[in-house]
């Protein structure tokens, strides 16, 4: 019980820790991407104390399993709004809007879970409760990596794909642990209702979250809070980056540098923004010069420009 209870206490500290980070930064630049994830981070805190209070209040987990078994509104609640914030999020990485079709993908989520409490008590029913809801973050996963295929700023299109594959794993796997514990460990009856709340799966995405969370607001956020049209002026013709490395074979490392050659940076500055060893961008933008066929980085605009126009 020790362990269990210095395992709650860090993770509310992690996630607590987050949101006074975002917090402050929302404050400070209005951004609302740290808006975003503070809310996500304020969900995260609440679960988390739920959960906390089951494993170790007998009378509150006997209370909170009986409403969750005829009236789950607080889980409800939760799952939802943690939906929406991480569309938000996506559609505010990407520079899109939320979809009507994925608002109303949510309405159809929240009559099922308000729905599937009228049924017979049973590890189905629970599963059936949990299910959409997976499938739901699997959906955010496939839907990140279509937005990463998008014409977008490097920097964009690698948290895309970090959230692609955290979602899309951690989807499957919680699922996974969730079929196991309802159907092998709970219990559900109309005489007696155990039931353990906790994810496991769901708590390492969470924590692996809150590390890109780290990294991105210590590191990344002053370039991909800039508007397209900042990014337009500090890089020329950037929409058509993509398809001038794409033609070069450039890889993913190598488009990062090259854009942020093309925004007059210095080779520190660029080791700095994407976190590299000085040497290791010596590297990637010789291979940009053998791949260009240029010997000067001056080179590099007079081919890029005239690719774009």
């Amino acid at each position: 019980m020790a362990f269990v209870f210095l395992y709650n206490v860090l993770l509310i500290i992690l996630y607590s820790f987050v949101m006074s980070l975002t917090t402050s930064l929302y404050l400070k630049n209005k951004h609302r991407i740290f808006l975003i994830l503070a809310a996500l981070m304020v969900l995260s805190i609440l679960d988390n104390t739920i959960v906390y209070m089951t494993e170790f209040i007998n009378s509150f987990a006997d209370d909170y399993n009986q409403l969750f078994m005829t009236a789950p509104v607080i889980k409800t609640i939760i799952f939802l709004l943690d939906h929406f914030f991480c569309l938000w999020l996506l559609a505010t990485i990407s520079e899109e809007s939320i979809k009507k079709y994925q608002i109303a993908l949510l309405f159809l989520l929240a009559f099922w879970m308000i729905g599937i409490p009228f049924s017979e008590n049973s590890a189905l029913k629970v599963w059936l409760y949990y299910l959409p809801n997976q499938l739901f973050v699997f959906y955010l996963g496939c839907y990140a990596y279509a937005l990463n295929k998008k014409k977008l700023e490097p920097l964009r299109k690698k948290y895309l794909a970090w959230l692609a594959q955290l979602y899309t794993v951690f989807a499957t796997l919680i699922l996974l642990e969730d079929t196991f514990v309802i159907f092998n460990i709970d219990q559900y009856s109309d005489i007696i209702v155990k039931i353990n709340n906790r994810n496991v799966s769901e708590d390492i995405s969470s924590i692996i979250f809150c590390a890109f969370i780290i990294y991105f607001c210590l590191h990344d956020f002053p370039r991909i809070a800039q508007p397209k049209k900042a990014l337009a002026t500090a890089a020329p013709y950037v929409d058509s980056l993509d398809t001038f490395c794409h033609n070069y074979h450039l890889t993913q490392r190598e488009e990062e540098v090259l854009h942020l050659l093309l925004e007059h940076k210095s080779n520190q500055e660029i080791a700095n923004e994407l976190f590299l060893s000085i040497g290791t961008v010596k590297t990637h933008i010789h291979n940009i010069f053998v791949k260009l066929e240029v010997k000067k980085r001056a080179e590099i605009f007079t081919i890029y420009q005239q690719f774009s126009i």
